[in-house]
């Protein structure tokens, strides 16, 4: 799938990776229960990089997706779609 990707559209996303701003100051205002799930196999968005915004975010939950990578809502539908319907569950009385 990568090498057949226009060489332009992945240069481009990767100045927009490079360029994008530090959320760190906004993450940590957040007030609302928050949901983090990554894959644990992500190479984009690491284990340890979704355990510090966890950190930050003051009543984030983190679900970490065993046999899945980038995005783990395509990878393991069944296990994401429990996650966030468990999470919706417990949070509902808090939106």
């Amino acid at each position: 799938m990568m090498r057949a990707t226009d060489l332009r559209g992945v240069a481009a996303a990767l100045c927009g990776r490079a360029e994008r701003p530090d959320y760190r100051d906004t993450l940590a205002t957040v007030r609302v229960p928050t949901l983090i799930v990554v894959g644990a196999d992500d190479v984009y968005t690491p284990v340890a990089d979704a355990e510090a915004i966890a950190r930050l975010v003051a009543h984030a939950t983190l679900s970490v997706l065993d046999k899945a990578g980038h995005l783990p809502g395509g990878e393991q539908p069944e296990r994401f779609n429990t996650v966030l319907l468990g999470f919706l569950r417990g949070a509902g009385s808090d939106l």
